[in-house]
């Protein structure tokens, strides 16, 4: 059987097709079958179907587009738009195609769609759009809710496409690309809604594909789970890993009895408590209660639910958390567990053991080394892998004028803000000694705002008796003195101290910009400082691994290097090679969340990066680990998630593919192989890259 497991691998990697194609726009030497314009662009050389590109930088999204010849494009029956990219430069630039539809459109629909990526320089990607969520789409309308791309679903309306752009990010500097081959790509079918509900079978999985591994009955999941573990019995891991999975071949440095960073021949390295190297890899949500979905209000998505009062009925409950999506005014509501259900169909009444064990031998045989975020307390516990630990700092009083992704930022001048930080370290008392533990995230993609006056003129927002508001005018005050030095200085007209205090009124930032940037960093020095005093206090020795960045600025990266022993960043690009900090500053960091996915086995949505099938996923995820060891700064990667999320939704409609298993605990064969290859050769790939 661990044969037939592992052959999975070599057939997916031979599938191939003949894939139906259409050019767009001609870009043949100096005759262009398009009407093009400019936005701080212009082309410096016309190549064989191809142009040279260059910008400024001057402006913020500098981009060249390419309009339909005959008003627009009609792409009907197409499934991706394809955009090969080159990079000639010496820097990385973000990159990006975008089609429109014309500006008069004013129906609800989606008018745009895009795809975005890193190139790194001298590199050559190709840029995507999928037009459909798969390749085919309904004929009647059906509509489907709850998910972040729905099956049978165009993205937009590609009936009427009048241009298609090509956008740098905000580079702010002279940078050149190369455009080529803009082409349409793909057959997609036409078919009918009326018997396609309910298309989730019981298992969670999708009803009306097949592929290999899918549960079909009961009996599969021993089957495949026997087939499984001979394959684990015959690749038990590297040998060369010491108790917590250290390079045991590498140097032996001090042993202190918790993990620490060290630079050591100009590259920074993770010291397991041992004293060996060590480069930490592995998924986030290894915990049972991922692989969820909300079922209230949508019934007839599914067939076959097991009865409430049935042996399953535990995999049932109340979700309370919905900040996005369908569900976020029906809190509370019904959700059912899949991924639970399945675990408890596979290993039977001592379900839990059974996947823990499981899931520790998988990352060992599979080169990784780390249980990384929001994991069950149990499966970090066990001493077995290494693991990170995090919290959320809830309870304080927030910044009323916020306006964040996930919920609004946090008063850090506020008393509650330190006493709540404190609660949360010492209620992690057992992490806090547990030499297992490398460290602490804490919270999680905060919206710092991509400027460094964001949260100053967000202060100045807030009611009156906001601390942070009235912390940021006594730094005016000692400042200017009097009042009307402040008005001088911003152009504004406020009568007194207490006046602007009950203003809510933002001012004119190319006046306040100094004052603004001040606070801010202020504010960001203070939430780090504050964090890492109390983490000293209740945890020493337990690494302070930052806020998991996913939208930052210079400012507030530079203040997590001040204060975080590793700084953290949530990372969905294809490379994090030349990722680092703002003005050469040169401390480690980790990366909290990455991944790839696609639609090839059951899924409507890929992810936050796209592949075309699992064993392009697997090539995907194997560059962007080698990226990461390239980086002399890197110490970890982390790729969210262990299991998959619901082909339904999850509570925010969140349906992607990116498990390292599927939701019947099935790994990936493709990311297995993938994973063994790399992970076992990893500390000599990083040693030896450069020398």
């Amino acid at each position: 059987m661990r044969v037939v497991f592992l052959a999975l691998v070599l057939l997916a990697a031979c599938s191939c097709s003949n894939v139906k194609s259409l050019e767009l726009v001609s870009l043949t030497r100096g005759a262009f079958h398009s009407r093009v314009e400019h936005t701080d662009t212009e082309i410096v050389a016309k190549l064989d179907n191809a142009v040279h590109v260059k910008s400024s930088g001057k402006e913020d999204w500098p981009n060249i587009t390419f309009r339909a010849v005959n008003g627009s494009w009609d792409l009907r029956g197409w499934y991706m738009v394809k955009v090969d990219l080159t990079n000639p430069g010496d820097d990385p630039i973000q990159i990006g195609i975008r089609l429109d539809n014309p500006y008069e459109k004013k129906e609800d629909a989606p008018q745009h769609a895009q795809g975005f990526e890193l190139l790194d320089p001298g590199e050559t990607r190709t840029v995507s759009i999928r037009l459909s969520t798969e390749d085919w789409v309904f004929s009647e309308p059906l509509e489907l809710v709850g998910m972040r791309r729905a099956p049978g679903a165009e993205l937009m309306d590609i009936s009427n496409i009048d241009r298609i752009s090509v956008f740098t990010g905000k580079v702010h500097g002279p940078h050149q690309f190369i455009v080529s081959n803009i082409r349409v790509e793909g057959d997609v079918r036409r078919v009918s809604s009326a018997d396609f509900l309910p298309f989730v079978d019981t298992y969670g999985q999708y009803r009306h594909d097949d592929w290999l591994l899918k549960i079909h009955a009961n009996d599969d999941f021993e089957t495949i789970r026997r087939a499984e573990e001979a394959d684990l019995a015959a690749h038990p891991g590297p040998e060369d890993r010491g108790k917590f999975g250290g390079w045991t071949k590498g140097p032996k440095l001090r042993a202190t009895g918790a993990f620490r960073v060290e630079k050591i021949d100009g590259k920074w390295w993770l010291v397991d408590p041992e004293g060996y190297l060590f480069w930490s890899t592995g998924p986030t949500c290894i915990d049972p209660t991922f692989g969820y979905t909300g079922i209230q209000g949508r019934e007839e998505y599914f067939e076959n639910l097991p009865a409430k009062d049935g042996p399953l009925a535990e995999c049932y409950s109340q979700c309370t958390w919905a900040p996005h999506g369908f569900y976020a005014d029906k809190i509370p509501f019904t959700m059912f567990r899949f991924y639970w259900a399945n675990l408890m169909r596979k290993y039977g009444s001592d379900w839990r053991e059974k996947w823990i064990d499981s899931a520790h031998a998988r990352l060992k045989s599979w080169g990784m080394n780390t249980v990384a975020n929001w994991a069950a307390r149990d499966v970090c516990h066990k001493q077995r892998t290494p693991y990170v630990a995090n919290f959320f700092i809830r309870g304080n009083k927030p910044l009323a004028g916020s306006a964040g992704y996930w919920s609004k930022f946090h008063d850090v001048f506020d008393p509650s803000f330190r006493t709540t930080v404190r609660k949360h370290v010492e209620s992690r008392a057992k992490e806090a000694k547990d030499p297992w533990c490398i460290g602490f995230f804490v919270d999680n993609e905060l919206s710092w705002g991509y400027n460094s006056m964001s949260l100053a003129l967000e202060t100045l927002t807030c009611p009156a008796e906001q601390p942070a508001k009235q912390e940021f005018i006594r730094d005016l005050k000692a400042r200017y003195g009097e009042i009307s030095k402040l008005n001088r200085a911003w152009d504004t007209r406020h009568v007194s101290w207490e006046a602007l205090q009950a203003s809510k009124k933002r001012p004119d930032v190319s006046r306040a910009g100094e004052d603004l940037r001040r606070f801010y960093t202020k504010t960001a020095d203070t939430y780090f400082r504050t964090v890492k005093e109390e983490l000293e206090k209740a945890a020493p020795g337990r690494l302070y691994l930052g806020c998991r960045f996913a939208w930052v600025n210079a400012a507030v990266a530079s203040a997590a290097a001040r204060h975080c022993d590793v700084g953290s960043y949530n990372k969905y690009e294809h490379s994090v090679r030349y990722l680092c900090l703002p003005g050469g500053l040169d401390r480690p960091l980790i990366i909290g969340e990455y991944h790839f996915g696609s639609t090839d086995r059951g899924h409507f949505h890929p992810g936050l990066r796209d592949s075309d099938d699992q064993q392009h996923r697997a090539e995907k995820f194997k560059a962007y680990l080698a990226s990461a060891l390239d980086n002399p700064q890197m110490v970890g990667v982390h790729w969210f998630q262990y299991v998959d999320e619901s082909i339904s939704g999850r509570a925010d409609g969140e349906n992607y593919n990116v498990g390292l298993v599927d939701i019947c605990d099935t790994p990936y064969p493709e990311m297995v192989s993938a994973m063994r290859e790399i992970g076992s050769t990893m500390y000599e790939y990083r040693t030896q890259k450069g020398q």
